[in-house]
C-alpha cells in the first residue's frame, strides 16, 4: 500500500481534537502477520517532538488482523499554534514497520480564551 498524505482539519488550541479510526483492510491490502503496535508523532518545522502517542497510551488497537486502530480525542490540544508533521506508523507481529499515513494538523490561535 502506498502511503497517503492527509492534511486534517484544523483545531483552535484548547480544544478537543476528535483523534482518527483506521482501518486499513477495507482498501484491499494483505499483511504478512498480525498488527503488533502503532505509534503517532506530531513534529513541528524543525523536528522537534510535540506530542507521541502510542498503542500503549492514547491508540487502541481495536483489531490486530485487519489493522483496525482507533487514536482517542486529545482533550484539550496543547500542541503549540502552527503547523505540525504527523505520521502514523505501524509494526505488525513479525516486524515489519511501515507508515501508511502522514500529513499536517494545524493548530489556531484561541481568540474567545486568554
Amino acid at each position: 500500500m502506498k502511503p497517503g498524505k492527509f492534511n486534517l482539519t484544523p483545531v483552535v488550541y484548547g480544544d478537543t481534537w476528535n483523534g482518527l479510526s483506521c482501518v486499513y483492510s477495507s482498501t484491499g491490502n494483505t499483511f504478512d502477520s498480525d498488527l503488533a503496535s502503532v505509534r503517532m508523532m506530531f513534529r513541528d518545522e524543525d523536528g522537534t517532538l510535540g506530542l507521541s502517542l502510542s498503542s500503549t497510551s492514547g491508540i487502541v488497537i481495536n483489531n490486530a488482523n485487519t489493522y483496525d486502530f482507533t487514536v482517542s480525542p486529545i482533550t484539550p490540544m496543547t500542541l503549540e499554534v502552527g503547523v505540525w508533521y504527523w505520521s502514523i506508523e505501524t509494526t505488525s507481529a513479525s516486524g515489519t514497520i511501515k507508515t501508511y499515513l502522514a500529513g499536517t494538523l494545524e493548530i489556531i490561535k484561541d481568540a474567545t480564551r486568554t
